[in-house]
């Protein structure tokens, strides 16, 4: 449901040090330097820094050239292009993961908090939420920011959403990697 002690770690040392890369190249935050710990950093900062990254995936490639990552570390930055930027409603929390929906594309994402479940950041499914799906070591995670949409659903939208879960699961299957 959530990342390990560990896995959280190996995500947030080389999420930060990607996004540092984007910073220096595009100048977005002024002193933003090289942070080894997502705790007390601007929100409003790090959505800008992503922004630009998803809009300019291709910086991937050129952080890949001048990183000296290891062999994990590549592994895991370089997989991080074949992410999913979209509109996805949360519609349950399961033991193993919670369960995205992304409704235009009818697709399943059974998605890991990476250091608290969704039910303690988000309350109440379903949810409409924006966000970008990544994957991590045979999970999927998100980029570490979610916009929530405050949108109401009644017990007939709801209902709905439960019967479109069960008929995706059938047909699809739930993704648990990407």
């Amino acid at each position: 449901m959530v990342l390990t002690v560990e896995e959280r770690k190996l995500f947030f040392k080389n999420w930060l040090k990607l996004l540092a890369f984007v910073n220096d190249r595009y100048n977005i935050v002024h002193d933003f330097n090289n942070p080894d710990n997502p705790v007390g950093l601007n929100i409003n900062e790090i959505n800008k820094i992503k922004n630009k990254l998803w809009k300019n995936s291709f910086i991937i490639d050129k952080y890949i050239k001048v990183a000296k990552l290891n062999d994990e570390d590549l592994k895991i930055v370089n997989s991080w292009k074949r992410f999913i930027k979209g509109k996805f409603l949360i519609i349950k929390e399961l033991k193993k993961y919670s369960i995205f929906l992304d409704i235009e594309k009818e697709i399943l994402y059974g998605v890991n908090g990476i250091s608290n479940p969704f039910s303690e950041m988000l309350y109440s499914f379903p949810l409409m939420i924006e966000t970008v799906l990544i994957p991590f070591k045979e999970k999927i995670i998100y980029d570490s920011l979610i916009a929530r949409h405050n949108i109401e659903f009644g017990p007939n939208y709801k209902k709905s959403f439960e019967e479109k879960y069960i008929k995706i699961k059938k047909e699809k299957g739930i993704k648990e990697t990407l």
